[in-house]
């Protein structure tokens, strides 16, 4: 008679073989798949909070079509979009667009749309705007006397050159401000005495892109300024300027003064270049000076 073995499995057994198949289970399909879970959503959180608006014409239909707040919030995105070349439309009919919306919105009490909406012409660089800016240098508001000045030195229209110089020494201390620095940007030998006659204006900003725009044509009349804002001491006297402001100041000093640098000058930016608080301000020292 044949004895039938039978084998005996131990509860234990059981119980290690379970846990095994646990640990297999969850090494190699669930700790990789909440890791891939975890991954795709830093993924999209990244990209929802980098990711920017890519359609003019969306927020141009919100100046054009929304309520009073949304007007000019689509005016400000407008102009901040439009200063990325690759999200500039350059079809007409969004040109005629702008334009219309922009001659419209002149019966706005909301004097930033019509500011903003400047900004964002100015900053596609186009020429086809210059005509509507130059007409804006006439309005009685002067926010967006100014808004116009400046995107007309960002589009830097021969065309302008002249209004830009007849209001020059306007009323407004802003209007002036933004009239110098579009005359800068045409680095044009015409705008000389009209800058010359900045640098002793009442409101500091005014002298201060007068003496930046002169270096730029490598006229050193503005010496004297751009020696006061490398001095700390000096901008420490405006309490109004934060310190991301004075590196900002005097940043845009250094990039001017290669062309008429000096001994003093040179002294002024070693100094710079050892001992200044901001990193971007001692590089961009060395950078000038070679070192």
């Amino acid at each position: 008679m044949t004895e039938e073995i039978k084998t005996e499995t131990h509860p234990e057994q059981e119980t290690d073989k379970k846990s095994t198949l646990r640990v297999i289970v969850h090494s190699f399909f669930v700790v990789p798949f909440l890791i891939a879970l975890f991954a795709v959503i830093v993924y999209l959180m990244v990209r929802v909070l980098t990711s920017e608006p890519n359609d003019a014409q969306v927020y141009l239909e919100h100046v054009k079509t929304g309520g009073t707040t949304k007007r000019w919030q689509g005016a400000f995105e407008l102009s901040k979009i439009l200063s990325n070349p690759a999200l500039v439309p350059d079809d007409e009919r969004f040109v005629q667009e702008m334009i219309s919306t922009f001659e419209y919105s002149s019966h706005e009490k909301d004097h930033r749309i019509r500011a903003y909406l400047a900004l964002a012409m100015g900053r596609t660089r186009d020429e086809r705007y210059s005509e509507t800016l130059i007409h804006s240098l006439q309005e009685k508001n002067a926010s967006v006397v100014a808004a116009g000045a400046y995107a007309l030195g960002l589009i830097r229209s021969k065309d302008a050159l002249n209004d830009l110089i007849q209001i020059a020494s306007h009323g407004d201390p802003h209007v002036r401000l933004q009239v110098i620095i579009a005359l800068g940007n045409y680095e044009d030998e015409r705008t000389t005495n009209i800058l010359i006659s900045a640098l002793e204006d009442f409101e500091a900003n005014v002298r201060w892109d007068a003496a930046v725009a002169l270096a730029k044509l490598k006229k050193d009349n503005g010496r004297r300024i751009l020696l006061d804002l490398l001095d700390r001491n000096y901008l420490d006297s405006f309490p109004n300027i934060d310190p991301i402001e004075q590196d900002q100041a005097m940043l845009v000093a250094i990039q001017v003064i290669h062309n008429i640098i000096d001994p003093e000058f040179e002294k002024v930016l070693l100094k710079l270049s050892e001992n200044d608080r901001s990193m971007k301000v001692r590089e961009a020292a060395r950078k000038v000076l070679n070192i």
